[in-house]
């Protein structure tokens, strides 16, 4: 399977060394920002082989159109590596953070198990037809993004699941996990193992949803326009983003995977009350947002014209910030263009 890794950052990602050292083969693809180191990544990259560095500078030879609605000094520059990454036509995109660091030498390999063949298992359900990926965890945690209006008492539900086609695979985390703000500073809560479900990976079938965000997780190349970020929306940029790649694979016949391969997250230091402030608005309108996704339609043959239809959709949308629809159809059109 040919894959490229990508990520954005402000500092020197060291840790592409350890991933370097687990497949030599796979092409990193790295966007940095006003503030990034540009010479000190151009050099790691050169050392470590099959990489590609954007800069700003660089970023902005690409003409695209999405670039100037992101602006700068944001993490939704990641969405720039993505569209490098579609350019080079890999066979699957895997998107991490750099405080992403992989547990175990097998890290690639099981990105390329899970997605390049059949999926007989599990597939599972925590509340309705919501499933909540941290409760496969210990200790439990709600992901980031899961709606405050579903939560509960655990309701762990399974049924079989044979012959899925996993179009996304949501690694999951050990160390500080992906909780929102509020229970990081009211419970900072520390990953030490996984379910033997989550070991072996489970899937989210039919019409249901469940948050993944934009570490750790890796999806197959027809997918990759589904996983462009937004703006206007704080740290729901890419919980939003996840609830339209799964509106949009019910259409495809894709489903998403929750498991291995598994990171420690060595979070890079924050403010916690700025992400609070940057979350009340998704914890506000996420409900009214996902009703908003289900009264669409999405139209057309390809996964870049059902998207377009559905960012169309949203723009009608007195609920949905007009930030993620420009965004979006600028995107498509970017993506058209690399395609």
């Amino acid at each position: 399977m040919r894959t490229c890794l990508i990520t954005t950052t402000i500092q020197v990602p060291e840790v592409l060394r350890l991933y370097r050292a687990l497949d030599p083969d796979v092409h990193f693809v790295v966007a940095g920002d006003r503030r990034s180191p540009h010479d000190e990544i151009r050099g790691l990259l050169a050392e470590l082989g099959n990489g590609t560095y954007l800069s700003d500078a660089d970023q902005e030879a690409m003409g695209t159109r999405c670039s100037g609605i992101i602006g700068w000094n944001k993490i939704q520059r990641r969405n720039l590596a993505l569209l490098e990454a579609i350019r080079r036509r890999p066979d699957a995109i895997v998107t991490i953070d750099d405080d992403n660091i992989p547990v175990a030498p097998t890290y690639f390999s099981q990105v390329a198990e899970i997605l390049s063949a059949p999926f007989n298992g599990l597939a599972m359900s925590s509340h309705g037809e919501w499933f909540n990926a941290g409760e496969l965890l210990t200790p439990t945690v709600w992901h980031r993004g899961f709606p405050y209006s579903r939560r509960g008492p655990a309701r762990l539900s399974s049924r079989a699941a044979v012959g899925e086609r996993v179009g996304v695979l949501a690694g999951l985390w050990l160390g500080d996990p992906d909780v929102d703000a509020m229970t990081r500073i009211h419970e900072g809560p520390v990953v030490t193992d996984a379910s033997v479900m989550a070991q072996r990976a489970v899937v989210l079938q039919g019409g249901g949803y469940a948050p993944f965000n934009s570490q750790n997780t890796a999806f197959v190349a027809e997918l990759a326009p589904l996983m462009a970020v937004h703006v206007g929306v704080g740290r729901y940029d890419d919980i939003w983003a996840s609830y339209i790649a799964e509106r949009v694979m019910r259409e495809t016949g894709h489903v998403v995977a929750f498991g291995p391969p598994f990171v420690w997250q060595e979070r890079n230091v924050q403010n916690l009350w700025t992400n609070l402030k940057d979350e009340v608005m998704g914890m506000e309108t996420t409900d009214t947002f996902v009703s908003v996704l289900d009264e669409a339609t999405p139209e057309g043959d390809s996964v870049v014209e059902r998207l377009r239809s559905l960012y169309q959709w949203l723009a009608k949308s007195d609920a949905v910030p007009p930030s993620v629809s420009e965004l979006g159809l600028a995107w498509c059109d970017d993506v058209d263009e690399a395609l």
